[in-house]
């Protein structure tokens, strides 16, 4: 991913909140600027739609148990046909077009406000972006289809994918 030229700024805020920053930084192994950083910009990306567009947070127990209770097919149905429209919408609601790096980084704000574990690495061709859950095969199979008829439809190109019980892999291509 490219990387940005930074400015300074200055916020007054509460020494408890600064504190509890501070323990969240060192919990997490990165510098407190770091932290805000990525605060602000999951914020930008994702928190500030959430209200908006009628996003709900689920327990990981209540998904769990409610995808568990579907047939593949119908997951399948509900990421192609009724989830895609609400994520496709979503990514219309915060812009128009995507690049494939931003469509990486809208997805990544996503995994990481619904607390999933994830990397994104590169080589020459691709950005690879891993994904490990617990949430069963299912899960697997409901995400890796809901980001590759996204990405399709999006950015209207393919995507390499390849899942387990526990693990999703995609490669984005760089062109």
């Amino acid at each position: 991913m490219k990387k940005k030229q930074s400015q300074t700024i200055t916020f007054r805020l509460d020494p408890e909140l600064i504190e509890e920053i501070k323990k969240d930084a060192e919990l997490e192994k990165i510098n407190v600027n770091s932290l805000v950083t990525k605060i602000l910009a999951n914020h930008i990306l994702w928190e500030r739609y959430e209200r908006k567009l009628g996003l709900l947070p689920m327990t990981k127990p209540f998904v769990q148990y409610s995808i568990n209770k579907m047939s593949d097919e119908e997951i399948i149905q509900l990421a192609e046909e009724v989830e895609k429209d609400t994520f496709s919408d979503i990514l219309n609601f915060m812009k128009g077009e995507y690049s494939i790096e931003e469509f990486i980084e809208i997805i990544r704000s996503w995994l990481y406000v619904a607390w999933m574990q994830h990397d994104v690495n590169s080589d020459k061709s691709w950005y690879i972006l891993k994904i490990n859950h617990d949430l069963g095969e299912k899960w697997s199979l409901y995400v890796k289809t809901l980001i590759t008829e996204l990405f399709h439809d999006i950015v209207q190109k393919s995507l390499d994918v390849q899942s387990t019980k526990n693990r999703i892999t995609f490669k984005f291509p760089k062109d």
